[in-house]
């Protein structure tokens, strides 16, 4: 089996130490690189709570500020488990998507207690803030990094896709998305692409590569990491979109 990982460092090796511990050693792709910014310039005055919806957000806050009494609401289990390991105390976790969150924040917080300040990149998915501020609260928000697309596909990656034979791609995000299909389009690899299954970790991150000409886009049952990568374990229980070419 020949998978491919497009999310950016240090994520990447996350990912793949998943895919060797279910036995299949993949090829890491990033299309994506982190930048961090230097300083996180923000005032916590009447802040009641961080949100982090990716673990870059902690890795952006972690060497940057010095705050860990202040509660933490986080996207996901790997998300949260980056917070605790970052020193914070309190870790909340939705398990699950932006909407996930913001239902959780809704519950555990009253928006009169103080604001969120959400600490994010540049591109943002979902709408948490708006879905936040309709319920009452007020949201800030910190920028601490940013993903820049890669100029070129790794040659193994290119390698793979060119030998014809059944290719796995996983996907962590829309953008990561468009930029693997720009990435493919780019190196002139898209009859090649019939022989790639893509796997992501929601419907939503899929969707630049509808209608593309890849054999199948499968979203992973739940939006998170351990459900992606169980797809390739369990490829009977795949529920392809339907919409690939």
């Amino acid at each position: 089996m020949t998978v491919l990982v497009t999310r950016g460092w240090p994520g990447a090796e996350r990912t793949a130490k998943g895919l060797r511990e279910r036995g299949i050693d993949p090829i890491i792709a990033p299309v994506l690189d982190i930048n961090f910014r230097a300083r996180i310039d923000v005032d916590l005055t009447d802040v009641q709570a961080l949100v982090f919806t990716s673990g870059n957000g902690v890795r952006a806050w972690g060497p940057r500020r010095p705050e860990r009494d202040l509660p933490v609401f986080a996207v996901g289990g790997n998300t949260a488990s980056d917070a605790r390991k970052a020193g914070f105390r309190k870790v909340f976790s939705a398990d699950g998507d932006v909407k996930d969150l913001a239902a959780l924040i809704k519950r555990k917080l009253k928006p009169e207690q103080g604001a969120i300040l959400h600490v994010r990149g540049i591109q943002i998915a979902g709408n948490l803030s708006g879905e936040l501020k309709a319920a009452g609260f007020k949201v800030r928000e910190a920028i601490g990094y940013g993903a820049v697309a890669v100029d070129a596909l790794r040659e193994d990656a290119i390698a793979a896709i060119l030998c014809g034979a059944q290719v796995q791609v996983l996907i962590h995000s829309a953008r990561g998305a468009k930029t693997f299909l720009d990435l493919a389009r780019k190196f002139g690899l898209q009859p090649w692409l019939k022989s790639v299954t893509a796997y992501g970790i929601s419907a939503n991150a899929l969707k630049p590569l509808e209608n593309a000409g890849f054999a199948d886009l499968v979203p992973a049952p739940q939006p998170n990491e351990e459900a992606l990568l169980d797809l390739l374990v369990h490829p009977m229980e795949l529920a392809p979109l339907g919409n690939a070419s």
